[in-house]
């Protein structure tokens, strides 16, 4: 076998010292590098079962072809097995690991194409997120390939049509919404002349109760933390934004030192997963514990980013550091999930409880967590028992046949 520029191909056990060194050096959360190096023992297994001692391309290719044939590999993990093989791919080229590795966006089918982009360019007027845009992008290109055949143009498409195309690839809940999206948008551009979003069933998964822990729960969680060390410091402060103002895991990973206006007492953001402009009142705890870290816990860094990492290049945290430090934290303090979430927004969720429970009106416990609908703070109401108890009715007596069948049943005993 020919031995590639970079890594040696023969040598398996230096290919995985390389990649997990390149994972480290890249800031991959110690959660990230077990699962990836989960896929690589899989990989060697897969190796070991023909006999090779040796990985190369073609071998990669291979374990991805019989990736999901295989009775402990869950056929969800796929895309992830996908990622390490392009890694080591990498590696063995002798190439850099890329900022990221994204599969090539599929290109949308000649004859829709026209409609497609007229579409993107709809929801870019309408100001939503880019990543929602993304996912409209994506469940629409799939929609438009499985018509492929189907239908020469979207103006021919009946409702048969779409049941068929339903009932072939069973999709999921996400791209029935966007595709009702779609083809009611399709209706009002005149492209058909039916309303064909109606075919698009209607599901709604249920909404699981919120994971909320006490006042009591979220103080034992704040003391478990030794904020004698830089990494106490600053995993103290990412927790009490999170437990005492509210702030999503993705806004405090990218919290700038720009944001905070300390004459004002106050934190100026963007929101990352709306786009929309934030402001929020410092409390004395959050802003002694912001300054305790920035001035003797942080890095000496020029890096605009509040929370760096505590090893050199000091990179800014990666955006499930939120969850991965919270995690930790109450793992330390010993409080039970009893089937809770333990990442950052369930400490989101305790405050936005505690307002609600408190009596804060729903508008302002809506603009203190940043959410555009009015209405999203009642989900919070669902875990205030007293509140709840206020709205409980009292038993009717029972009346009729059900009252006939009480009695004959008492009378029985």
């Amino acid at each position: 076998m020919k031995r590639k520029q970079g890594i040696e191909a023969s040598n398996i056990d230096h290919i995985r010292k390389e990649f997990e060194r390149r994972l480290l050096v890249l800031r991959y959360s110690p959660h990230t590098i077990s699962n990836y190096l989960t896929y690589f023992n899989w990989l060697q297994e897969f190796l070991e079962g023909y006999g090779e001692k040796d990985y190369s391309k073609e071998f990669g290719q291979r374990f991805l072809a019989e990736f999901t044939l295989q009775a402990h590999h869950p056929p969800s993990c796929f895309s992830h097995a996908k990622i390490v093989i392009h890694r080591l791919n990498e590696i063995l080229d002798g190439k850099s690991f890329a900022p990221r590795f994204c599969e090539p966006k599929p290109e949308c089918p000649t004859q829709f194409s026209a409609s497609y982009k007229l579409y993107c360019e709809h929801l870019k007027r309408l100001g939503l997120a880019h990543s929602t845009i993304g996912n409209h992008e994506r469940h629409v290109g799939r929609l438009l390939r499985w018509l492929v055949g189907v239908v020469p143009s979207l103006g021919n498409l009946t409702s048969a049509d779409i049941y068929g195309v339903l009932t072939s690839h069973a999709p999921r809940t996400g791209f029935m919404h966007v595709a009702r999206r779609f083809l009611t948008y399709l209706f009002e551009s005149k492209v058909t002349n039916i309303d064909l979003s109606g075919c698009i069933p209607k599901t709604r998964p249920p909404q699981p109760m919120p994971s909320v822990y006490s006042g009591e729960e979220v103080a034992r969680l704040l003391s478990s933390i030794d904020s004698s060390t830089s990494i106490g410091k600053r995993d103290y402060a990412i927790l009490l934004l999170a437990a005492k103002l509210g702030m999503r895991s993705s806004d405090i990973v990218n919290l700038k030192l720009r944001d905070i206006d300390h004459d004002r007492k106050t934190i100026d953001i963007i929101q990352v997963k709306t786009g929309k402009s934030l402001t929020l009142v410092l409390n004395s705890d959050v802003e002694e514990a912001l300054c305790e870290y920035i001035n003797c816990g942080r890095p000496q860094s020029e890096n605009e980013y509040v929370f760096l990492g505590t090893q050199a290049p000091y990179s800014p945290l990666c955006a499930g550091a939120g969850y991965y430090i919270t995690q930790k934290a109450f793992e330390r303090a010993g409080i039970p999930a009893a089937g809770r979430r333990r990442g950052a927004h369930a400490l989101r969720m305790s405050y936005a409880t505690s307002l609600v429970t408190k009596g804060v009106p729903y508008a302002v416990v809506t603009e203190a967590l940043g959410h555009d609908d009015p209405e999203s703070a009642k989900y919070y109401v669902r875990v205030d028992v007293r509140r709840l108890r206020l709205c409980a009715l009292n038993v009717p007596k029972p009346s009729g046949a059900l009252a006939v069948n009480l009695m004959d049943m008492e009378g029985r005993l």
